[in-house]
């Protein structure tokens, strides 16, 4: 069954009316990442090989540390079990959790993934040696 855009727009707005200020302001920035995220697509340029030295802002939200995290680690595709793992977290901060607790573990998530792409990379790339 296909749900109609507007049914979907409503649908949206009912829940965003329900949340509190911050919610709604997360939810926002959660939406703004994931239509960055589906952009973009078919450039052409060297991605790093290395995680980008991005500083963690001042009093940085969970979903500003999201982007800053998505910024350093260009490497990473934001896979739909990345976005879903990403989501979790940020649910977790709606829900009360302190953005420092669910920052250490977006950024435990991406090291972690960075570390699965470099694995993988160093299998499937041949040596040079």
């Amino acid at each position: 069954m296909i749900v109609p855009v507007e049914q979907e727009r409503n649908r949206l707005l009912a829940a965003w009316e329900k949340l509190g200020r911050e919610e709604q302001r997360n939810l926002r920035l959660f939406a703004e990442f994931l239509v960055q995220q589906s952009g973009g697509a078919g450039q052409s340029k060297e991605i790093p090989q290395e995680p980008l030295p991005i500083a963690k802002g001042e009093n940085e939200s969970a979903v500003a540390a999201m982007k800053r995290l998505k910024k350093s680690y260009p490497m990473i595709e934001a896979d739909f079990s990345l976005l879903e793992s990403a989501s979790q977290l940020l649910l977790k901060r709606i829900m009360g959790t302190p953005d420092a607790e669910v920052i250490g573990e977006l950024e435990t998530l991406f090291a972690s993934r960075y570390q699965e792409w470099k694995t993988n990379r160093q299998q499937t790339t041949p040596s040079t040696d």
